[in-house]
């Protein structure tokens, strides 16, 4: 049960209702903006989309956009699915910008590092149970290194492609979607896992599994962010703590290994990104609320630096950030924020320990 899981039901949940009082007035704040706000709609010929996946791809793009690294999410769930080997796990997160420097005493576990404004961390990522090269050893690499050169020629880190261009990514970043909802769910990506009955797999067909509508409304959607102020203004927080290596920040920030992963932590800015519809609903930005400063509060060791939260609304072409002290104190109203968000630690590790998913050894809070 992730963390996001674990905002919606049981214990924690309960909590936040009771003690997160102040996020009410807040949500409605952000819901009637996001009212006002023009929907951005389906751009391209077919009509109808997966919404899931489409927002699964834009956080994968908007994750490149920020940071050229490995999909994290994307290979643990093609390892647990046992459609890649650890092997190809590691040449295809060395095929990346973030990566391709790593010393070579710790290449083959190049899949499971992650950077970090302190330092690399390592994630547990699952082993191969077969001596049998998967049909992904060949396939999934080749997906990478096309996504590589497309990128290089139209849409480098920082940058959004044209119309045409952002559609061919959305149907590269669905594939890398579709694994990492396998990582989510705990289930074998089932479009993917079916390719391998149908014959020989390429590149063309992986990609060929993401619809039409999807890959269309992503682009939109990723258009639009380029298209408003958005993006120079995600540029102008990058700028205020540029990472060491490439990018503008980092793509998956993880809090607690395979329990609290975040979207996106530009400069000092910790990101979530939200696809719905449903965005002028304050019941629905108040969950929002709760998941982003949740990430914030459990960076026990200040190792990301967060300084301030936000959330991307997609849909709605909003971009929305508060200063994480001022916030902190809004949520708690007239109670102890400090002692309220180690109260939410102690939660947020006791269920996180529940599920054998035991916080970086930095983070553990003393008893």
């Amino acid at each position: 049960m992730p963390l996001t899981t674990a905002l919606r039901t049981g214990t924690l949940a309960t909590w936040c209702q009771q003690r997160l009082t102040g996020l009410d007035q807040v949500a409605r704040d952000v819901a009637r903006a996001a009212a006002r706000a023009p929907q951005t709609t389906l751009s391209g010929p077919t009509p109808g989309a997966d919404s899931q996946l489409v927002g699964g791809i834009v956080d994968a793009r908007l994750a490149a956009l920020v940071q050229p690294a490995p999909p994290y999410a994307a290979l643990q769930g093609l390892l647990a699915g046992q459609l890649v080997s650890p092997g190809a796990a590691a040449r295809i997160a060395l095929s990346f910008p973030t990566h391709r420097e790593l010393p070579d005493e710790v290449a083959t576990v190049a899949h499971t590092l992650h950077p970090s404004p302190r330092e690399w961390l390592q994630i547990p990522a699952p082993a191969a149970t077969s001596t049998d090269p998967p049909w992904g050893d060949s396939v999934f690499p080749d997906l990478a290194n096309r996504g590589h050169l497309f990128h290089h020629e139209h849409a480098p880190c920082g940058h959004v492609g044209t119309a045409g261009a952002e559609r061919a990514l959305a149907r590269s970043y669905g594939v890398w979607a579709l694994a990492e909802a396998a990582y989510r769910s705990g289930h074998s990506p089932r479009a993917l896992s079916a390719l391998a009955h149908r014959g020989p797999v390429t590149t063309e067909t992986l990609c060929a599994a993401v619809p039409d509508g999807s890959a269309h409304e992503t682009a939109a959607l990723v258009r639009a962010l380029a298209t408003s102020e958005n993006l120079p203004t995600l540029l102008a927080w990058g700028a205020e703590r540029p990472p060491e290596g490439v990018g503008i920040g980092y793509a998956s920030p993880t809090l607690i290994p395979h329990f609290a992963d975040a979207d996106l932590l530009v400069g000092t800015t910790l990101l979530d990104v939200k696809v719905s519809a449903h965005a002028s609903q304050p019941r629905r930005v108040r969950a929002w609320l709760q998941q982003v400063l949740g990430y914030a509060w459990l960076d026990v060791s200040d190792r990301w630096g967060i300084q301030h939260v936000g959330l991307i609304l997609a849909r709605q072409s909003l971009l929305v950030r508060w200063d994480l002290q001022s916030l902190t104190a809004a949520a708690f109203g007239d109670t102890d924020p400090l002692a309220g968000v180690q109260q939410f630690r102690r939660l947020c590790q006791t269920a996180a320990h529940a599920e054998r998913k035991p916080p970086f050894p930095d983070d553990v809070l003393s008893p």
